[in-house]
């Protein structure tokens, strides 16, 4: 056996019926470009939100590679997928490395038989240590990671220090279309993506935050250079891709960083399309111009509740009315730049009531984003509300994402929330001015039999079909995970 295998773990059954957006395993797609420059370790990655079959499938395909060494990166809502691959490699000779935000909840909760199906566990950032170490692991030295449950017990998440020295990721065309954004965008439709992070970390404090939905992590923000990350976009757009997403937790958060990033790509006239997260306040109109300038298409604008109390709350300001106008200003500036925005929402926020949510609801349609996200609020091991759960929801790791509602911190009943978010879709996306808005600036989108199919699935969604949509990277009503 040589090489190293990279695998990606899902949740068998998908996203519980709600449609999502399919994005590559950044830190894989960097682990496996570091590790085959030069043709000097063969490794393969094996995506399991692309392949079916569950564990046994994703097994076999990392067995036919003969590997010495696996990393297995999964997330909380695929814990018992990512333990049965683990013991399985294990069983056949493997050695196994857990990463990704599987290692940070498991480092709070208990997981049953994590120890069985791990060799390694190593939370945070993992690929300036696996570059450097997987090499001589290989060859039998295995002193790096002698003491690696001895971090994993301690919570210790490692951090990338240096981004400008990573390797650059590289996406197939197969990648790239798989990797498409769902959102239509207005004009020609755009199927090959590729997706680039130009800095780690975020230094928001935000209490609802978790690394279930974060990019990166840590506080302390580690960026590369705007030529480096120009230099990227351009390599991505020689390789075949039409357009770029950036990964960024909030791409705006540092103001000279984001107006070099502009700057360089206007300067080069690097000419692509392009995407990235971003808040409210940080909408003013400077960055908003240099966005437009650079050739943004579109902002996830995190605007989350229109209850100023839970703005507070969540600490996502210290003045939630304030919250509320930079919102407002914010997406106007973006409308007249011609830049799209997903308003980015959340429904069961600790002591949020029902007359909160539905004051949200007629909020987001006097906004008007281009496209709404709604998120149903789950306490995770590393925000202060998941103290609040019942601890055999805690150790069972119940609670999560794409699973059951069995408990919720807010001031309504945890089995109203599924239908108070399919409601919130219902009353934003099926309102005849949308349809007719959407249908003139995105009809391209919809002469394929694939966007139409996907128009159905999402349309089944919304009105509660018993039969949930299969995860689509295409068509109208696209709604983000």
């Amino acid at each position: 056996m040589s090489g190293v295998a990279l695998l990606r773990v899902d949740r068998v059954g998908g996203a519980g019926g709600h449609p999502r957006h399919l994005h590559p395993a950044l830190d894989l797609k960097i682990l496996e470009a570091g590790l085959t420059q030069g043709g000097r370790i063969p490794a393969t990655l094996v995506d399991g939100w692309l392949l079916a079959g569950g564990p046994p499938a994703w097994v076999a395909r990392v067995l036919d590679g003969r590997p010495q060494v696996a990393v297995i990166k999964a997330e909380t809502w695929c814990l018992p997928e990512a333990i049965e691959c683990g013991r399985r490699l294990r069983e056949a000779g493997i050695m196994t490395i857990a990463i990704g935000q599987q290692v940070s909840h498991a480092m709070r909760s208990p997981v049953a038989h994590w120890r069985e199906a791990f060799d390694v566990a190593l939370a945070g950032e993992p690929e300036e240590e696996l570059l450097d170490c997987l090499p001589r692991l290989l060859q039998g030295d295995t002193a790096t990671f002698d003491k690696a449950w001895q971090r994993f017990d301690r919570g210790h998440h490692l951090e990338v220090l240096a981004p400008e020295r990573l390797p650059r990721p590289l996406f197939s065309a197969a990648e790239q279309t798989a990797f498409a954004f769902p959102f239509p965008l207005p004009g020609k439709a755009l199927r090959r993506w590729a997706y680039v992070l130009s800095a780690s970390g975020c230094p928001h404090r935000c209490r609802h935050c978790s690394t279930v939905v974060r990019k990166s992590s840590g506080e302390r923000l580690r960026k590369r250079s705007p030529q480096g990350v120009a230099d990227e976009v351009a390599a991505h757009l020689a390789s075949g891709a039409e357009a770029i997403a950036f990964e960024d937790d909030t791409l705006l958060v540092d103001r000279r960083h984001f107006l070099g990033i502009c700057e360089e790509l206007a300067r080069r006239n690097i000419a692509v399309p392009w995407i990235a997260n971003a808040r409210p306040d940080e909408l003013d109109a400077e960055r908003v111009d240099a966005a437009a300038a650079a050739g943004a298409r579109l902002f996830k604008v995190g605007i989350e509740t229109a209850t100023p109390r839970l703005i507070e709350l969540m600490g996502k300001a210290r003045d939630g009315e304030a919250w509320r106008r930079q919102s407002e200003e914010g997406l106007a500036r973006l409308k007249r730049q011609g830049i799209a925005a997903v308003g980015l929402f959340l429904v069961g926020l600790p002591s949020e009531t029902t007359a909160e949510v539905e004051e949200t609801v007629r909020w987001a349609q006097a906004l008007a984003p281009e496209y709404v996200q709604v998120q149903i609020f789950r306490s995770y091991p590393d925000i202060p509300w998941w103290q609040d759960l019942a601890p055999k929801l805690r150790d069972a790791g119940a609670a999560y994402h794409y699973g059951p509602i069995l408990d919720t911190a807010a001031a309504m009943p945890a089995d109203a929330l599924a239908g108070l978010q399919r409601d919130f879709y219902r009353r934003y996306y099926l309102r005849s001015a949308y349809v007719l808005s959407h249908a003139r600036s995105c009809w391209r989108h919809y002469c394929e039999p694939a966007g139409i199919a996907a128009t159905l699935q999402r349309l089944r969604y919304m009105i509660g079909s018993a039969r949930a949509p299969q995860p689509s990277s295409q068509g109208f009503l696209s709604l983000v995970d």
